[in-house]
C-alpha cells in the first residue's frame, strides 16, 4: 500500500461528484506535493543532529554556490524560495550560530549581504554529502535517460508556472 492510495481514492471520489475536475493532472500535482514533503523530511533527517532544517541548510548551500560565498538578501531569499520574514528568521539563526555574517553593500547601506563564515563553509562541506546521500535514493532504478526526461519535463512545469500571471 502506497502513501498515496488515500489521496488517490479522494480525487476519484471528487471526479466521481464532479466529472469535469481534472483527475489526472490533479493527481500529477499531489504527488508533487507527496514527493517533496518527502524529500523534505529525508533532507531534515540528515540535518535534524546539526541542528539544521531544510531552509537553514538551502541557505548555507546557496552562500556556498554563490560567487565569492555571498549573496544579497533578496537574491537569496528568491534562490531558497524563503519569503523575507523566514529568510530573516533563518539567517538570525544561522549568524548567532556563526555560520553566516550580514553586512551592507560598500556604497549602499539599504543592502544587506549575507556571507559565509569558514565555520559555515566547515559545516556545508560535512553536511551537503550526507543530505544528497539521502535524497538521491530517490532516484534508484532511472537510467541517465530517465533522469534528463525528468529534467526537461520539470523545467517545462516550471516554465509554464512562471507565465501563469
Amino acid at each position: 500500500m502506497s502513501s498515496f492510495d488515500a489521496t488517490n481514492k479522494r480525487l476519484k471520489n471528487i471526479h466521481a461528484r464532479m466529472p469535469a475536475f481534472p483527475e489526472e493532472t490533479m493527481r500529477l500535482m499531489r504527488l508533487t506535493y507527496h514527493v517533496q514533503k518527502r524529500m523534505k523530511d529525508l533532507s531534515n533527517a540528515a540535518l535534524r543532529k546539526y541542528d539544521l532544517v531544510d531552509a537553514s541548510y538551502m541557505v548555507l548551500a546557496v552562500l556556498y554556490g554563490s560567487d565569492d560565498e555571498t549573496s544579497t538578501a533578496s537574491t537569496l531569499g528568491e534562490a531558497c524560495m524563503e519569503k523575507p520574514a523566514n529568510l530573516t528568521r533563518v539567517c538570525n539563526d544561522l549568524e548567532t550560530q556563526g555560520l553566516i555574517s550580514r553586512g551592507n553593500r560598500p556604497g549602499d547601506r539599504r543592502c544587506v549581504m549575507i556571507s559565509l563564515t569558514d565555520s559555515g563553509r566547515a559545516l556545508i562541506e560535512q553536511v551537503m554529502p550526507e543530505v544528497w546521500a539521502r535524497t538521491t535514493r530517490a532516484y534508484d532504478g532511472y537510467s541517465a535517460e530517465d533522469r534528463k526526461l525528468l529534467e526537461q519535463l520539470f523545467k517545462r512545469q516550471l516554465e509554464n508556472l512562471e507565465n501563469i500571471s
